[in-house]
């Protein structure tokens, strides 16, 4: 029986459509921060497909959370074929002074800390294996060139779970674990959900393709991370961008 992969964070648009690709081929688990209406609608309209899907709820900022989580999935699959960290939190759009530390610290406990948590807690049910498993870690194209304002919190966030990455990456390849690191660019979410449309269209605008990346863009380039051919990748940024960022 083929092991699962845990899609962290399913509930986004990101990681939903990463999922609905891998399915098509591997069993996946669904994780959201809690019983929700995206994540119920995502695993009804996987379970047509022909593998299988379940369900997993925690708050991956939570030591006691994150533990019952992996020991859960221990216990009924033993071992997982991989992983992917799609978590992202909305956050104020605000110049960087006059935002409040506690949106910094939030952002950083959802990237950073939930990250640690997880993969502290995974890394028993990924190394190991008769073939290597691998991990995908979402960072954003922001980490690669000059950001915009009044994101601070997000790229600080991303930076320091970039960094990790990277770090880890190196630190579990002896263990038979490949971990790749993905940037996407802007994508239609919940982190834009608050921005007004006319500003929305003035980046579009100033695209070369004139559109946004779309979370199906990430979910390709997955998929190939997801496969052998990519595996000279791992530890590497890579971007998943419309804008051509520097």
């Amino acid at each position: 029986m083929q092991n699962p992969v845990l899609i962290l964070g399913a509930s986004g648009v990101i990681g939903a459509a990463i999922a609905r690709s891998l399915s098509e081929n591997t069993p996946v688990l669904l994780h959201g921060l809690g019983p929700s209406e995206q994540l119920e609608t995502l695993a009804a309209e996987l379970k047509h497909g022909p593998c299988e899907v379940e369900t997993e709820t925690a708050d991956l900022c939570k030591t006691p959370d994150v533990e019952a989580l992996f020991s859960r999935i221990q216990k009924k699959h033993e071992k997982l074929g991989g992983l992917v960290f799609a978590i992202a939190r909305p956050f104020p759009h605000k110049l960087t002074h006059r935002t409040d530390w506690t949106v910094f610290q939030e952002q950083i406990d959802s990237q950073l800390k939930a990250l640690h948590l997880s993969l502290t807690c995974a890394l028993p049910l990924l190394e190991k294996q008769e073939t290597e498993t691998r991990v995908i870690i979402m960072s954003t194209e922001y980490v690669l060139g000059s950001p915009p304002v009044k994101i601070a919190p997000y790229v600080a966030a991303k930076s320091a779970l970039t960094a990790y990455a990277r770090t880890i990456a190196q630190e579990w390849i002896g263990r038979g674990v490949r971990v790749h690191i993905l940037a996407p660019g802007m994508v239609k979410s919940r982190l834009t959900a608050d921005l007004p449309e006319m500003y929305i269209e003035e980046i579009v605008a100033e695209l070369p393709e004139k559109r946004l990346t779309t979370a199906e863009d990430v979910a390709m380039v997955a998929k190939f991370l997801m496969s052998p051919e990519a595996d000279t990748l791992y530890g590497t940024v890579v971007p998943v961008s419309r804008a051509q960022r520097r």
